[in-house]
């Protein structure tokens, strides 16, 4: 990870033009740098500005939360929240208000808050793959990209050349930053989140998100999994904001991504739907642009645009067997009728006459064929609002409208296709030309009916990959012997509890514990002994776990014990609550009883630590203290 260097940085924040929280964000950030800041002083100016005051409140009582009453006390939500993420979050929203417009002419600031807030809302959704809380994930998720907004707040025509350029020739921003500036949006978002006072593990993800690949984080790790929750939330993001047409070319990365954290089927599917209903929420509460977006399942299951797929089929499409489909004819004169049925019966197809009158009308809109012919000329059919009525039905999108307009409709040929025609042909009727017309339509739903055959085949293959990777990092983070949560998830979890207690100022302990004499067991009974009773002690273990703790092997005989929302008493019983089972526990194997006895460290935090590893040391520290005074024991730490 980069930052911009110091000096540059200094010169850049003088000019004044870095984004930077304003007005209650700003007391919130000098108030939390304070050792001896309290609570009360928090809430007194949150209350300052009405509008902070409610989104906490809304955050507060957000679902992730599950409480089961609603929070109405300003107060409680702070402390529900913690304070270090009332103030990432007041940052966010502060930076969003103060910024929503600029003077860099190529860069468009409704999208890109459009994009930045989807991008937090899809985080959220996301929290509990990480092992982060909702509320500080949403923060990252929105200011992820803030040195794109900072460049172009800086350097605004410079800026809007360098966006230009990048799109005309399809390059990657960074490059193109680095040589017209010298640093890029990377460097320069990871050097404001950092001096904004956000958790050093998340500037790391939104430092590589665009390429969590290139980071070469650990498989499994917190911030590899926070990396690439970032990315696919980024990427679902775009997929929000773009049209259709593009919608379809970014589904295959998306799912990939996915896939990668082990998302897959009903799953995105709900994920997906719930994300956009909570943006379109938001964005009306921020006054964000945003769009309506059809459920996923749609999404996934529609066929592909047809002015991307091209109307001339190839040579093997040409030669190919066309099957019967159903063609609705809707008033077509009498002259041209029967030569009409005609071609489409020679060529396989069944006509199929439609009444004229609006119930006829009506039947297709509900029921419409594969294929329909109308004649614009026809009395009481306006042709543009039948053909985007047709198109908001799901099997109305899927099939081929062909309109007959008479010549003094030539003109108008743009505005039908654009209403939702796939051809128009003039008339008097060409009979060859009407027959290669209708045979492209077939074909063009031959091709869409393989297409959609292929991508539910990728649906598939991408829903095995996601259950294969799931059970990969599932593999990853677990001890192969117990069956526990290894050392790295351990770890990873107590360093998510320890930044929560530090903001919060909740409780949290940390247990070690260490069979007594476990060689001896291994010397007398053998070393397949030894393995099963690691294996017993681990199933004890876990059946009297609180559901909220972790348990988890941390090596060799030794165990560990996070203990959310654990103060020392409450530690100390859970400890000797444990000791005294083992103890009372004869432990099996091939017919023989084994005795065992752990030795117990207790830690917890003191509020004075530098990071959660000194929790460990301390209860480390305390085991040794328990082994020293005679085993078979539970010890706090000093």
């Amino acid at each position: 990870m980069r930052f911009v260097d110091p000096d540059r940085y200094a010169a850049l924040k003088a000019t004044g033009k870095l984004p930077s929280p304003k007005g209650v964000a700003l007391s919130i950030i000098r108030l939390l740098q304070r050792d001896d800041f309290r609570i009360p002083e928090l809430v007194q100016l949150v209350q300052s500005d009405p509008a902070i005051a409610g989104r906490i409140l809304y955050f507060a009582n957000a679902a992730a939360f599950g409480r089961s009453r609603p929070i109405v006390s300003l107060q409680r939500a702070i402390v529900a929240l913690g304070s270090f993420r009332v103030r990432d979050l007041v940052i966010g929203l502060s930076v969003m208000h103060s910024h929503k417009s600029g003077l860099c002419t190529a860069f468009d600031y409704e999208v890109f808050w459009g994009h930045s807030l989807a991008t937090g809302i899809a985080c959220q959704e996301l929290a509990h793959f990480t092992q982060i809380a909702s509320e500080e994930i949403f923060t990252i998720g929105l200011l992820a990209r803030v040195g794109e907004l900072a460049l172009a707040s800086l350097f605004p025509d410079e800026y809007s050349d360098v966006l230009l350029a990048a799109r005309e020739q399809r390059l990657a921003m960074a490059p193109l930053e680095q040589e017209r500036f010298g640093m890029d949006h990377h460097e320069l978002a990871a050097t404001l989140l950092g001096e904004w006072g956000l958790p050093e593990v998340l500037i790391t993800a939104a430092f590589h998100h665009e390429n969590p690949d290139a980071a070469g984080f650990a498989d499994g790790s917190r911030v590899q999994t926070l990396t690439h929750s970032l990315s696919f939330a980024s990427a679902l993001a775009h997929l929000c904001m773009v049209d259709e047409e593009s919608r379809w070319s970014l589904l295959p990365s998306l799912l990939a991504r996915a896939a990668r954290l082990g998302i897959g089927g009903d799953a995105l599917n709900d994920l997906v739907d719930r994300m956009v209903e909570r943006w379109r929420e938001w964005g009306a509460k921020l006054n964000v642009r945003t769009q309506d977006i059809p459920p996923f399942s749609e999404i996934l299951a529609a066929t592909p645009p047809m002015r991307r797929m091209g109307t001339v089929p190839d040579s093997e499409n040409r030669r190919a067997l066309t099957p019967c489909l159903h063609v609705q004819l809707i008033g077509i004169p009498l002259e041209d009728l029967k030569p009409l049925m005609q071609q489409i019966e020679d060529l396989g197809h069944q006509p199929v006459l439609v009444d004229d009158l609006a119930e006829g009308l009506a039947q297709v809109l509900r029921r419409p064929a594969q294929i329909i012919i109308a004649d614009m000329s026809m009395p009481g059919l306006k042709a543009t609002d039948f053909c985007r009525n047709l198109r908001q039905t799901p099997t109305g999108k899927e099939c081929y409208a062909l309109l007959l307009a008479p010549p003094e409709n030539e003109g108008r040929i743009l505005e039908f296709i654009d209403a939702g025609a796939d051809d128009v042909l003039v008339k008097p009727l060409n009979m060859q030309t009407l027959r290669v017309h209708i045979n492209t339509a077939a074909r063009m739903l031959i091709l869409k009916a393989e297409i959609q055959r292929e991508r539910l085949g990728i649906m598939r293959s991408t829903d095995e990959f996601a259950v294969a990777q799931k059970r990969l990092l599932e593999d990853a983070l677990t001890d192969t012997l117990t069956q526990l949560p290894n050392r790295r998830k351990g770890l990873d979890f107590l360093a998510s509890e320890w930044v929560f207690a530090q903001s919060s100022s909740a409780p949290l302990a940390c247990l070690m514990l260490d069979i007594d004499h476990f060689k001896k067991i291994n010397d007398n009974y053998g070393h397949a002994a030894g393995d099963a009773v690691l294996r017993q002690l681990a199933e004890i273990l876990r059946n009297t776990s609180r559901a909220e703790d972790m348990i988890f092997r941390y090596g060799g005989e030794e165990f560990a014990a996070v203990l959310t929302n654990a103060n020392l008493r409450i530690a100390l019983q859970i400890g000797e609550r444990i000791r005294a089972l083992i103890e009372k526990t004869r432990f099996l194997w091939e017919g023989q009883r084994i005795s065992v006895t752990l030795s117990i460290g207790v830690a917890i935090t003191t509020g004075t630590e530098a990071e959660s590893s000194a929790l460990i040391e301390a209860a480390d520290s305390a085991l040794y203290q328990a082994k020293e005074s005679g085993r078979n024991r539970v010890v706090a730490a000093s």
